[in-house]
């Protein structure tokens, strides 16, 4: 631990400091819940009482992004003189170091980050929150896959003047956000900075380098970097994120859905065919008492498919769905579903099965019926009536 580094922060007892960048220090921290990553925000006269509850609303929807792709958010301060965020800490190297130190990724490796950090994306994007500062270095290869952290940091300081640094890594940023308009920069600027993250892990080089953030910006605005080195399909996908023009990238779920093969954006129809599920888990019981404990897991595979994989949690609003395919096996009324709030009797479809919550707090399988014997019952009720109406009548 270098000298500079507090013992403790909060109820946290400091271990070690990861990083220091522009919006604060990361610090490597124990708590009650095991090893813990702290950042703490540069300081520079947070006085403004209405800029600290902008900060605390903005970190409280980045806490409800789901961690199958990300580090989630357990907790965070902003009543202190350095406000900070404690995030789940993620062991490994960033995409940075790793490029640094091993070269360029390519093939599976290379697909495997694209599919990871898009559905971490959609995570985010589908919690209200806009990441604003993907880049490698947010981006963790943890011992279970690539991971995004930081996410919604980057908001909660640009909502929070006082406190706020320059948002963003210059050569990361989208047009939208260097043009002076970044206020108004959403879920695009996010899709145009993966697409920059994929081209540094695939040529690792920074995609608007420049010897100052001036000539940065300039090529931002009007240079496109040359994506021939990124093999097929990806560089047609990653030249299409890097638009000038929001309005012409893919939204996120398109780029999921290209990603598996589908170009034209419909998730309903990639649920056969996803190749990003992660390994079953379990097996859905015919009834799955939820209770506070533990999530209720659901693995339902069908045949010739990848198992779809989804867990309900009780929370304080009810229940929580979360779908863990990037919104590629759950759905809700037809609709894909990242996460949702279930309540009693509503119904919902993971896979091949559709499934209902009680009052009682359980899952239980609804049974389809065929429709052959729709109509064979059909013809029981006609022929049952047709017999009381003879025997009335005589």
């Amino acid at each position: 631990m270098y000298t500079g580094a507090p013992r403790r922060i909060g109820p946290y007892e400091v271990l070690g400091c990861l990083g220091v960048g522009g919006q604060g220090t990361v610090y490597l921290a124990r708590g009650e819940a095991g090893r813990v990553a702290i950042k703490v925000i540069h300081a520079q006269g947070a006085a403004d009482p209405k800029a600290r509850r902008r900060f605390a609303d903005e970190v409280a929807i980045a806490s409800r992004v789901p961690r199958a792709y990300t580090a989630m958010i357990i907790d965070a301060d902003v009543g202190g003189d350095q406000p900070y965020i404690v995030s789940e800490y993620v062991e490994g190297p960033s995409l940075q170091e790793l490029v640094d130190t091993q070269g360029p990724l390519s093939g599976a490796a290379l697909e495997r980050l694209a599919t990871y950090t898009a559905t971490a994306l959609a995570a985010i994007h589908g919690a209200g929150v806009v990441h604003r500062d993907l880049k490698p270095a947010n981006v963790i290869i943890g011992p279970d896959g690539p991971r995004v952290v930081d996410f919604g940091v980057a908001r909660a300081l640009e909502a929070s003047a006082a406190i706020t640094t320059t948002v963003g890594t210059p050569g990361y940023l989208a047009p939208e956000q260097v043009a002076g308009v970044d206020a108004e920069a959403g879920p695009p600027a996010d899709v145009h900075a993966w697409a920059g993250t994929l081209y540094f892990a695939a040529t690792g080089k920074v995609p608007f380098g420049g010897s100052n953030v001036a000539v940065i910006i300039n090529r931002v605005l009007t240079e496109t970097p040359d994506v021939g080195a990124i093999p097929e399909p990806l560089r047609s996908l990653v030249a299409d994120c890097l638009a000038k023009d929001p309005a012409r990238r893919p939204t996120t779920m398109q780029l999921l859905g290209r990603l598996v093969g589908h170009p034209s954006g419909t998730v309903q129809a990639t649920v056969t065919r996803t190749g990003i599920l992660p390994p079953a888990l379990g097996t859905l019981k015919e009834i799955t008492t939820l209770g506070s404990g533990p999530a209720a897991d659901i693995v339902i595979a069908g045949v010739g498919i990848a198992p779809a994989h989804a867990t309900v949690r009780k929370v304080s609003a009810g229940y929580r769905l979360h779908d863990h395919s990037g919104g590629l096996g759950t759905f809700v009324g037809g609709r894909p579903v990242l996460y949702t709030t279930l309540r009693p009797g509503d119904r919902f479809t993971i896979g091949t099965a559709v499934l209902r919550l009680t009052g009682t707090g359980e899952l239980e399988r609804v049974r389809r019926v065929p429709a052959t014997r729709w109509w064979l019952l059909l013809l029981l009720v006609a022929a049952v009536a047709l017999t009381v109406i003879v025997v009335v009548t005589g």
